[in-house]
């Protein structure tokens, strides 16, 4: 049975409305920005973070690295999750020893506050880090993930294809997010 046209669209748009308010309306709910506290909490971690780069505090590092991650990696390499850790800091020993950190820095001040599908928030910091490898300087420009789970911020390089790779196996729900590129390039002294 054909219906009329006027009934045809009012019912097309309370179908419509129903698949917003069933499909949207949680999205829409859960969305929000960071609170000032969850700001402060994690200008504090990428704070204490910074310090451990400067100060070759690579415990500290290896823990901002998010869990899921390490647990991923420990289970990919056949490690237990805290010999991988051991492995891990002694491996950033090496490789910075033989390279000079003249300056690493994220800059909180232009996070970029995003969110997941669900509503969960997460940002994106700018972070620069500028090394010397004793043939002259490098500047990598890139960009810090910075995630909470259960409550505690953790950070990850989002510049790379296999680091991504890895954050949405063991995090799909940043399956559809899309992270800046990165570059390096070498510096004139």
């Amino acid at each position: 049975m054909l219906r009329p046209l006027g009934e045809t669209l009012r019912l097309s748009a309370v179908l419509a409305l129903a698949l917003v308010l069933v499909h949207g309306w949680d999205r829409a709910a859960a969305a929000r920005d960071l609170s000032s506290a969850e700001v402060s909490s994690l200008k504090e971690t990428v704070t204490r973070f910074d310090a451990a780069m400067h100060g070759s505090n690579y415990e500290v590092v290896v823990d901002t690295i998010p869990p899921r991650v390490l647990a991923h990696i420990a289970e990919q390499s056949g490690f237990e999750r805290a010999k991988l850790r051991t492995f891990v800091i002694a491996t950033m020993k090496q490789t910075l020893a033989a390279v000079k950190l003249v300056s690493f820095g994220m800059d909180t001040d232009k996070l970029d506050q995003k969110q997941l599908a669900d509503g969960t928030p997460f940002a994106l910091i700018p972070t620069l880090t500028v090394m010397d490898a004793g043939n002259g300087k490098i500047s990598v420009n890139s960009h810090t993930l910075a995630l909470i789970d259960n409550g505690t911020w953790y950070l990850l390089r989002v510049s790379e294809a296999q680091q991504i790779e890895i954050l949405r196996k063991v995090y799909p729900e940043f399956a559809g997010v899309v992270f800046p590129a990165g570059s390096v390039e070498a510096m004139k002294d």
